[in-house]
C-alpha cells in the first residue's frame, strides 16, 4: 500500500488518456511495474510478493482511485500469475527467473479449438475479452477436452506466448476502454502439456503438491475478488468527488435550498451512497479473509461456503454501481459531459460490473440452490 498511495496522481493524469487509447499509456504501465504491482501473484520464490487476496483487494481498491483501468489490469495479473504458479517449476522459472515482474493475462473461458499433438495441444481460433493483452507477456488461453475414460469436456488453460497470438483490436466500449480487452487470434500454436493448467485438478487440490509451501488458490474467488475492489474503489473516488464538491459550496438548482449541502434529498443520497460502499467493502473483505484463512489451511470452502463466497463478491459489484447511482443524482446532469471524470466513472462502473463472473443472477441462483439443498452440477467453476 505504501507503493500504491504515491502512484494515485500519476494516474490520475493518465487516466482520460488511457480511456481514449483504449489501453494503458506507457507512463501508467511503468510507474506499475516499477512499483512491484505487477508482481503481487508472482511467488516469492521468484521475487514476487505472494500476496494474499486480502493485499491485493486493498490494492486495486485502492488504485481505482486513480485509474479503474489500471487497478482493473494490475488485477488481471495478479490472477494470471496465480493461475501460473500452479505449473511445474520448470515453467515457472521460463516466467519469472529472471524477471519476476513478468505476468500473465487471459482467459478461462474455452473458446477455439484445441487438437491432441505429440505431449500437447495445438490451439487455433479466438478468445474474447482479454484485459491486458497489450502489456502481458504471456496469455492463457480456456479451452476443453475430453478425458481418456471418455467423460468430459473438462475444462483447462493453456499458457501461451503473447507473441505467438496476433490481437484483433475490437474493444470499442462504453467504460472500462482503458483495460484494451481485445480478442486473442490463435492460428496453429503449439502448447505442451507442462503448460496447460486443469481447472478439475485446480479444484481438487492437485496442484498444491506441486507447491506445498504457497496457498492453495480457490478457483474462481482468489481471482475474481480483486476485480470486485477495482468497482468498490470507482464508488469510493466517486464518493470523494461529489462530497468534496457539494462541501466547496456547489449552488443547487432547487428553489428550496442555496446549497446542495443543505438539501436534505442530498444529504439522504450521500448518507446512502457512503453505507452501500461500506457494505460492498464488508462483504468483500470478509470474502478475501475468508479464501485466505483456507487457501492457507490448503482447503477449498465447502460447497455451501464457496456460493455465498459468489454471493457476496456479486452482491458487493452491485452495491458499488448503485453507490455510483446515487452519486450522480446528487452531482447532477453536467457529470455526463464529455471529459468528466464522473462521467468516466459511470461508464466504467456500468461495464465492469457486468462482467459475466460476477452476475448477480447468476450468483444468487446458485446461492439459493446451495441454502436448499437443490441439486448443483458437479463443476470446478462453481
Amino acid at each position: 500500500m505504501e507503493a500504491v498511495r504515491p502512484l494515485i496522481p500519476l494516474l490520475a493524469d493518465e487516466a482520460a488518456r488511457t480511456d481514449a487509447e483504449r489501453r494503458l499509456t506507457t507512463a501508467s504501465v511503468t510507474a506499475l511495474r516499477q512499483s512491484g504491482l505487477f508482481r503481487l501473484g508472482t511467488p516469492a520464490a521468484y521475487g514476487g510478493h505472494g500476496a494474499d487476496v486480502r493485499t491485493a483487494v486493498e490494492v486495486c481498491e485502492e488504485l481505482a482511485h486513480g485509474c479503474a483501468a489500471s487497478s482493473w489490469i494490475v488485477a488481471i495479473a495478479y490472477g494470471g500469475n496465480l493461475f501460473a504458479s500452479q505449473l511445474p517449476d520448470a515453467e515457472r522459472a521460463t516466467l519469472w527467473k529472471d524477471d519476476p515482474d513478468t505476468f500473465v493475462c487471459g482467459t478461462a473461458n474455452p473458446s477455439g479449438t484445441a487438437r491432441r499433438t505429440d505431449d500437447g495441444w495445438t490451439l487455433s481460433g479466438r478468445w474474447p475479452w482479454i484485459s491486458g493483452i497489450h502489456h502481458a507477456p504471456w496469455t492463457l488461453l480456456g479451452f476443453t477436452w475430453t478425458d481418456d475414460e471418455g467423460g468430459g469436456p473438462e475444462r483447462g488453460m493453456a499458457l501461451v506466448p503473447t507473441s505467438a497470438l496476433t490481437v484483433d483490436d475490437v474493444w470499442h466500449m462504453a467504460g472500462m476502454r482503458g483495460t484494451g480487452s481485445n480478442v486473442a487470434v490463435v492460428e496453429e500454436v503449439y502448447v505442451p502439456d507442462s503448460r496447460v493448467i486443469s481447472l478439475t485438478d485446480m479444484a481438487s487440490g492437485s496442484y498444491r503438491r506441486r507447491h506445498p509451501d504457497e496457498p492453495r488458490i480457490t478457483f474462481h474467488l482468489s481471482i475474481n475478488l480483486p476485480l470486485v475492489a477495482t468497482a468498490v474503489g470507482i464508488a469510493a473516488a466517486t464518493l470523494d468527488r461529489v462530497v468534496k464538491t457539494a462541501a466547496e459550496g456547489k449552488r443547487a438548482v432547487s428553489p428550496l435550498y442555496h446549497l446542495v449541502a443543505e438539501a436534505p434529498s442530498h444529504q439522504l443520497n450521500v448518507a446512502d451512497a457512503a453505507v452501500l460502499i461500506d457494505t460492498a467493502r464488508l462483504h468483500l473483505l470478509r470474502a478475501a479473509d475468508e479464501v485466505d484463512a483456507e487457501a492457507r489451511a490448503g482447503h477449498r470452502p465447502a460447497l455451501a461456503d464457496r456460493a455465498r463466497l459468489r454471493m457476496d463478491a456479486a452482491h458487493a459489484m452491485r452495491c458499488a454501481r448503485q453507490a455510483v447511482s446515487l452519486l450522480l443524482d446528487t452531482a447532477g446532469a453536467g457529470s455526463f459531459a464529455d471529459g468528466s471524470d464522473l462521467q468516466r466513472a459511470w461508464r466504467d462502473i456500468e461495464t465492469a460490473s457486468r462482467h459475466a463472473a460476477l452476475s448477480v443472477q447468476t450468483s444468487k441462483e446458485i446461492y439459493g440452490r446451495a441454502l436448499l439443498g437443490a441439486e448443483l452440477p458437479p463443476s470446478p467453476v462453481i
